[in-house]
């Protein structure tokens, strides 16, 4: 960690040695097992359904929308009752202090979803920086399960869970074609067997359909024994993780964490910076890169010729270090791909050198999603 003016300048500090940071270890990834192997199968020709991680935290109160359009990079006052939007919170120098997905449930009430890892900062910085009489913060993540069922047919899917007023016979014709018709981020109550769930178009694995299902702990339960008796494969977090990659989004932790600059992590172009919202905190360094500027690294794609190992460097031809391995996988339908963080003047199509422990593996360049 560099060290501050302060401590650059005290007396325990002056002509003593840096410390050498220790080398990261390469971490490579392993290849899918055979249940795994036919799980991402059924994600890709049918459907399949995942634990989730994330932990719900509440905004609520009068002013709740402006308070927290405040401290977040969307904008979530063009936001209606029913819908929701892809953000994160900055820390004042314009660097990620959290990823979230956001909905509006009324006037006066927002819902988010936060990686464990960065809910607490999250919550720790609302808390502060707004006042209670405007809205009250609150983690509400004992209130709730989620799982997320994505795939090809995952309206099909999820009509089959019997969901909305419907017989079971008329599902192709009214429920499935129902599901397919909502847009990126729409949400509303559906009904599987007799729980009442939020149901959430989540766009999370690029073009590939899928839905996130918020049900009160409660009835957890119930929805689960559903889950458990459908069609859909329970498929384990290294498919999902696949999946993720594939379709470029970035992981918290991984690809992006608190050193990070939203346009680093692609968040513009993954729609979650309005560049014509009032002032939040962090915005001074996003709007001057994006009106005056550029960034000098950003996320992009590595297809390998072999297994590339996380937190290796990257090398361009002439030995320069560009950039370092983040999320990497083995896809049974690509081969070995990764994300990476890669300075600029690296382009599309060029060929780079990952640095692994038994020797250099020859990646090209991708942008993101993997289109193939």
């Amino acid at each position: 960690m560099p060290l501050s003016n302060d401590e650059a300048m005290s007396p325990s500090t002056v002509g003593a040695a840096a410390p050498s940071a220790a080398p990261p270890v390469l971490v490579y990834p392993e290849p899918l097992s055979a249940d795994d192997t036919a799980g991402y199968a059924d994600l890709r020709r049918e459907s399949a359904w995942f634990e989730s991680a994330n932990q719900w935290s509440t905004f609520r109160g009068p002013k709740a929308a402006d308070a927290l359009n405040g401290l977040i990079t969307n904008d979530v006052t063009q936001l209606r009752p029913g819908e929701g939007q892809h953000a994160a919170a900055l820390t004042p120098k314009g660097k990620l202090l959290c990823d979230m997905l956001i909905f509006r449930m009324d006037d006066e009430t927002f819902m988010l979803a936060l990686p464990h890892s960065c809910a607490a900062q999250w919550l720790a910085t609302a808390r502060k920086y707004v006042n209670p009489r405007l809205a009250k913060v609150e983690d509400e993540s004992d209130k709730w399960t989620t799982w997320m069922l994505y795939g090809a047919q995952a309206s099909k899917a999820v009509a089959a869970l019997g969901g909305a007023d419907h017989p079971v016979e008329a599902l192709s014709d009214v429920m499935m074609p129902e599901l397919a018709a909502w847009t990126p981020w729409q949400h509303g109550l559906w009904h599987i067997g007799p729980a009442t769930v939020r149901l959430i178009r989540a766009p999370l694995l690029g073009s590939m359909p899928g839905f996130l299902i918020m049900a009160d702990t409660r009835d957890a339960d119930v929805v689960r024994e559903r889950l458990e008796q459908s069609v859909s494969r329970h498929a384990t977090s290294a498919v999902w993780n696949i999946a993720q990659v594939e379709g470029g989004r970035p992981a918290w932790g991984i690809d992006m964490d608190d050193t990070t600059i939203p346009q680093e992590a692609n968040l513009d172009t993954l729609g979650a910076i309005s560049f014509t919202k009032g002032c939040y905190t962090g915005q001074e360094t996003v709007a001057r890169i994006h009106f005056r500027g550029h960034v000098n690294r950003r996320l992009r794609g590595l297809l390998g010729a072999s297994a590339m190992p996380q937190h290796a460097q990257i090398v361009d031809a002439s030995g320069k270090v560009v950039g370092d391995v983040r999320s990497t996988v083995i896809s049974p339908r690509l081969g070995p791909i990764a994300i990476a963080m890669l300075r600029r003047e690296v382009s599309e199509g060029d060929t780079v050198i990952v640095e692994g422990s038994d020797g250099p593996i020859t990646a090209e360049v991708r942008e993101l999603p993997f289109s193939f």
